[in-house]
Order: structure tokens, then C-alpha cells, then sequence
């Protein structure tokens, strides 16, 4: 185990140094790593597993719609690490208008403190923003009303969203969004975690890539400047709030099935027949109408 997790290390080395300088040659690795030809070789054909490298005469070319050290998102301030913690920790020391990014992360965190493993070839991202407090409460439902249009508009899938906030393809997780805000004076800080299955390998049978999807490497630069163009734009998105709930509801994969909502207390089963204007989850139980919020929901469960 120790040397799986030395040779990991080695790798992410490799990572650096691909991303810093996009084209690299064994005499760069030797000079910098002290690998041999053929130990370089073993990692970065491990690399292309989950990254777009090629080879051009001595050299491996780091594809730049691939490599998010290339990114310079305008208007932010960006921040690359190859390894992190967690993103959602890194933009709190960040100032509004950051984004945190990383290759790995090792201690990402989900919905009530779960754990998101964030491999290699995915995308792990936080955005950190100031926002109207009228504008913030949208955010658990315009991220992920965004990122299913970019999925369906880029890559022509179905993506749905999984009450409250998960984006999935065919019952399985593509990717997962955390959304927290606190007050700043009269407005808000809003933090959007995002954790997308693009390139990486999903440790779970209930998660999917795009990279299984698509059935090859997707260019992740792509979906991120997208995504973060239209980040860039959510306050006009609020106002008009109705549409936005509308196209929520529309992409929403959880109504009309039966759930099981899982608690601190008890354990809810019925049929999901809607959403309150507080984005409540109405479930129809066999006692009458129960209301749960995404804060008390540790776990919901599609039965059918």
C-alpha cells in the first residue's frame, strides 16, 4: 500500500508538471522527477486514462481544452491546485468572485458533511460569489437547471435532476452541487460546489462519466467555460424566478415515483407529487401529504 500511495504521488507530480508547462520530455521528468524512461512511461499511460495527452515526437502535449491550469475565467479569481482537501474549504480564505479548482480531492464533502470522491479526470469546483439575498435563495434550484442545459446542449443526453440537487443520467449520478450562503452586511456569499463525473472512473455502480457515457475522453475545459459564463450571469437568471422553478420541475426526475426519504427521525415512503414554493419535497403517504426540505432529507431513495 505504501508504495501505491508513493507511486500515486509520483503521478500527481507528473500532473503538475503537465499542466505548468502543457508539452513535457523525459528530460524534463528525469531532471525534475528522477524517473526512469520506462517508469515514466508506466504513469503517464495511467494519465491517459483520465486526461487528454498525446504524443508528438519526444515529447507528451497536455491537450489544452483538457488541462484547467489553462482557464482564465474573466471577471474571477481563479485557483489551481493538482491536489486539494476540499474546494468548499480553499474559497472560504478566497475573496467573492473566486473559483477553487482541483485535479483531486481528497476530503470533498457532499450534502450533511457526506463524502465526495473527487478521482482524477473529473471535475471538482467551487464558486464563490456576493449576491442579493434575493438572489441567493435560487441557487439550489438555477445550478443545476444550468448544468442539465449545458449537458443536453453539449453532449445531446437526458440529464435530469434528482431532488433536491443531483444531476443524473438514466437513475445514475453524473454529478452532485452543494450550495451554502452566508450573510455579507445586507447581501449574501453564495458557495457552489460541483463535483462532475466528466473523465474520472465513479467508484459507485450508482454513478456514471461522461466518459461512459460518450464512450471516449470529454475536453472538460469545454463544459467548464460554459458552466462558468452562465455562473457569471445567475442574478439575471433570478429575476425571473417562475421560469426558472418551471424548468426546475420539468427536469425533475424524482416526481410521480415512489421514494423513501430517510431522516434523522423516521423514514418517509410514498409517492413524490411535488414541490413547495420552499422547495420542499410533497410526498403522498399512505397516512396523507408529508412535506420534507433538503436539510432534514439525509437520504431519498428512488423505488420504482
Amino acid at each position: 500500500m505504501l508504495r501505491e500511495a508513493e507511486e500515486f504521488s509520483l503521478m500527481l507530480e507528473l500532473l503538475k508538471l503537465l499542466a505548468e508547462n502543457e508539452k513535457i520530455t523525459l528530460h524534463i521528468v528525469e531532471e525534475e522527477l528522477g524517473l526512469t524512461r520506462e517508469e515514466y512511461e508506466a504513469l503517464i499511460s495511467v494519465l491517459k486514462k483520465y486526461f487528454m495527452l498525446r504524443e508528438e515526437k519526444d515529447s507528451i502535449v497536455f491537450y489544452r481544452g483538457d488541462n484547467l491550469k489553462a482557464v482564465h475565467p474573466w471577471g474571477w479569481n481563479y485557483v489551481y491546485k493538482v491536489v486539494a482537501g476540499s474546494t468548499m474549504i480553499m474559497a472560504r480564505r478566497c475573496p467573492p468572485w473566486s473559483i477553487t479548482v482541483t485535479e483531486y480531492q481528497v476530503y470533498g464533502r457532499g450534502r450533511h458533511g457526506k463524502t465526495w470522491i473527487g478521482g482524477l479526470g473529473g471535475l471538482w469546483v467551487t464558486y464563490k460569489m456576493g449576491l442579493h439575498a434575493h438572489s441567493a435563495q435560487f441557487l439550489p434550484i438555477a445550478v443545476p437547471v444550468l448544468l442539465s442545459r449545458i449537458l443536453r446542449d453539449q453532449f445531446k443526453i437526458n440529464a435530469l435532476i434528482k431532488w433536491p440537487n443531483d444531476i443524473v443520467v438514466n437513475d445514475k449520478k453524473l454529478a452532485g452541487i452543494l450550495v451554502e450562503a452566508e450573510s455579507s452586511g445586507p447581501d449574501m456569499v453564495g458557495y457552489v460546489g460541483l463535483g462532475i463525473n466528466i473523465n474520472n472512473d465513479p467508484p459507485l455502480e450508482t454513478a456514471i462519466s461522461l466518459k461512459e457515457i460518450t464512450g471516449s475522453l470529454v475536453p472538460r475545459n469545454r463544459l467548464f467555460s460554459k458552466l462558468t459564463g452562465w455562473v457569471s450571469r445567475i442574478e439575471k437568471l433570478a429575476e425571473r424566478p417562475e421560469l426558472l422553478r418551471l424548468e426546475y420541475l420539468e427536469k425533475l426526475s424524482t416526481l410521480g415515483r415512489k421514494v423513501k426519504v430517510v431522516t434523522k427521525d423516521s423514514e418517509i415512503v410514498g409517492t413524490a407529487s411535488s414541490i413547495s414554493e420552499l422547495g420542499e419535497l410533497i410526498v403522498e403517504t399512505s397516512s396523507g401529504s408529508v412535506k420534507v426540505s433538503s436539510s432534514e432529507a439525509l437520504k431519498i431513495i428512488h423505488l420504482d
